[in-house]
């Protein structure tokens, strides 16, 4: 009886920080992905388009009908596009993003 005790309770105690270790670990790749990762911003006013380092992006600025409002092509930097306000659809090559500029 205490032999099996003991195993149940080894084999909790690993299961529990195997766990634990496999929660934090993260693997290099997906850190690499978010670390070039284009971003937008949306403050008052204008949409900030953000690059990331060596990359050229395209960035398609869409209203919420449809038409295409402006397309900015974005190197290595940020550029800072003012628009109206209303709803706003932002497509970049991977993704597509809603946005309200208040």
């Amino acid at each position: 009886m205490r032999k099996i005790l003991s195993t149940v309770i080894l084999s909790l105690a690993a299961t529990a920080f195997t766990g634990q270790w496999l929660a934090n670990a993260k693997p290099a790749v997906e850190i690499r992905i978010a670390d070039r990762a284009p971003s937008v911003t949306v403050d008052k006013g204008y949409i900030e388009l953000t690059a990331p380092e060596s990359e050229t992006v395209k960035f398609e600025i869409f209203s919420i009908t449809g038409q295409l409002i402006k397309s900015v092509t974005v190197k290595s930097s940020t550029v800072k596009v003012d628009l109206p306000k209303g709803f706003y659809i932002i497509k970049c090559d991977s993704w597509t993003k809603r946005v309200m500029l208040r």
